[in-house]
């Protein structure tokens, strides 16, 4: 039988192989079936996704420069402007530091394959193992325990720590830069207020603007409640019903604008009085203020509802043109006597009374265009401006001066025995200060005051320019205009700015750096505890330790290579 067999062949073993025991079973098994002993690759897995997460960074910087600029520029912001940066931020908080980590866990088993960039010992190896650079407290325990065993730490270790602290902090520092703030902006629109448009001003006659003026005057109550949208003060003046500087256009709701309109300034108010009785001593008296005083009306009596009231007007103006293709504004003077008793009050148990007195009046009536602001129903910058340029209205009767048109009404109802209609009466008593008495004694009223009653007199000269501004009025024009309002929108922090643009700088340099350096074709995805486990298995000297012992741990790691079978191995240490 031996003689068959060839003389190449080695001599058949006297006794059968031994068995494997556990300890060969698992050396053998972990070298056909390690992942260490087969080819290397790339895995490029990490950078691709550290590439999109790069392009996701400069996507958010834009969209929050974007923000930024588009923020002070409009009062709503779209919700990719405020919704979306949000929730960017908070994905980029939660996600910077986890991606960085995963880039370097791969580009550190690249670095095991270099002496220049591998661990220096094998403590090193698990702290890298273990990721112990990816936070403050893994960094501080690494450094102190290297510090404690008296051995250093590699190049590597220290810019893997720096790039992960970087990160670490940049979603904080960025979140400071851009923060969320209410402010105050300022943005061009273009209006159509119902305000006064020059094409219907010469439209508006004397009659009309007395009829409309005397309407409003009725209601008793002030231009400032009447027509409140309307009714622009000087920025200094307080806001009071009525008003001794108004300016009377349009509502513009809370945008700031310039419009034409008409402006009326002056009050009434109680002087000193020489005379007591009207007719030819009223008419001396207005004489002397006003040589050859235009108009001077007659007695107007108020006497059918028990008020006993008895007014003479004079101004220096009548029924004439005041406002020419020249002159814009209009200055008159008037006086107003008075005498009133209380005999209605006696009925309802009152101590009888009268008031006698004198009332001046000034006022300046104008045109122009003046800069409104509807925040504050204030107007600034006036300037008269000749807005109706033909002296003649549609009806041949031209707009008369408000004081003059006030008077006229007064003296009109006297001569037509308007004054003894019962609702002329009551409107009039109302608007002039007078107020029932809650008695239950019909007829009864309280008796005004002079000064009470120079402000019912105000207001009805107010009433005659807010008529013509109404009777003006058409939205048929626009008017660029600017609107202010608060919004939240984001904002730049620049000092927090440049902080955080300086990291994301820093953090893109150490990762080409280290990218640069150490990526390379190796055998493994992610530095984890499987690779540490294989790295220890396959030194023995390490491998048949105790678990006690932990001396090897500043022994010297040395690098990762291939050996003459293809098998990965750790040498030089």
């Amino acid at each position: 039988m031996y003689s068959q067999v060839r003389r190449s062949s080695p001599p058949p073993s006297a006794y059968p192989p031994p068995p494997l025991t556990s300890d060969d079973s698992f050396r053998k098994s972990s070298t056909t079936r390690s992942p260490m002993d087969s080819k290397s690759h790339y895995y490029p897995a990490s950078v691709l996704l550290m590439i999109i997460w790069i392009a996701f960074v400069a996507a958010l910087l834009w969209l929050l420069e974007a923000a930024v600029k588009h923020g002070p520029e409009h009062f709503t912001q779209p919700w990719y402007y405020t919704t979306l940066p949000n929730i960017l931020l908070t994905i980029f908080a939660q996600g910077h530091v986890a991606l960085t980590a995963m880039l370097l866990a791969r580009v550190s088993v690249s670095a095991l394959h270099s002496p220049r960039t591998s661990p220096k010992t094998w403590a090193e190896v698990f702290w890298m193992s273990d990721n112990a650079w990816q936070g403050p407290v893994g960094i501080v325990s690494s450094l102190f325990e290297a510090w404690s065993l008296g051995v250093g730490v590699s190049v590597h270790y220290i810019v893997c720590a720096l790039t992960c602290l970087t990160a670490l902090v940049t979603p904080i520092v960025l979140s400071r830069a851009y923060p969320i703030e209410s402010i105050t902006i300022t943005q061009g629109v273009t209006i159509n207020p119902a305000t006064l448009d020059v094409a219907r001003f010469g439209a508006v006659d004397g009659y009309t603007q007395i009829g409309t003026g005397s309407g409003s005057w009725s209601s008793a109550l002030s231009i400032s409640e009447v027509y409140n949208s309307s009714v622009f003060l000087p920025s200094e003046a307080t806001r009071i019903n009525d008003p001794k500087d108004f300016f009377f256009a349009g509502d513009v709701d809370t945008t700031i604008v310039r419009l034409p309109g008409l402006r009326l300034s002056g009050q009434c108010v109680s002087m000193e009085n020489p005379v007591h009785n009207f007719g030819n001593d009223f008419s001396a008296f207005c004489n002397a203020q006003v040589p050859k005083i235009p108009f001077i009306s007659s007695p107007i009596k108020l006497a059918n509802l028990n008020v006993n009231l008895t007014v003479q007007t004079c101004t220096n103006s009548s029924w004439e043109v005041i406002l020419t293709s020249t002159i814009p504004t209009s200055k008159n003077v008037g006086f107003i006597y008075l005498q009133s008793t209380n005999g209605s009050a006696v009925s309802a148990g009152k101590q009888f009374s009268t008031v006698e007195g004198m009332v001046r009046c000034e006022s300046t009536f104008s045109t122009g265009w003046a800069t409104l602001d509807g925040r504050s129903r204030t107007y600034t910058n006036f300037a008269e401006t000749v807005l109706l340029n033909f002296t003649a209205s549609q009806q041949g009767e031209p707009l008369l001066d408000p004081m003059y048109a006030f008077m006229y009404s007064l003296d009109n109802a006297q001569k037509t025995a308007k004054v003894n209609e019962p609702t002329f009466a009551a409107s009039a008593v109302n608007a002039l200060g007078y107020s029932p008495l809650v008695s239950g004694a019909q007829g009864s009223w309280s008796q005004p005051t002079v000064d009470e009653l120079a402000k019912g007199l105000w207001r009805g000269v107010s009433y005659m320019v807010t008529s013509v501004g109404l009777r003006s009025r058409s939205t048929a024009v626009s008017y660029p205009a600017s609107q202010t309002g608060v919004t939240a929108v984001y904002i730049r922090v620049q000092r927090y700015f440049i902080v955080s643009y300086a990291l994301i700088v820093l953090w893109l340099f150490l990762l080409l750096l280290v990218t640069v350096r150490s990526y390379r074709p190796t055998v493994a995805g992610s530095f984890d505890s499987y690779l540490t486990a294989r790295l220890i298995v396959d030194s023995p000297n390490l491998a048949d330790r105790s678990v006690e012992d932990k001396s090897f741990l500043t022994d010297k790691f040395g690098f990762v290579t291939r050996n003459e079978h293809g098998q990965v191995v750790v040498v030089g240490a």
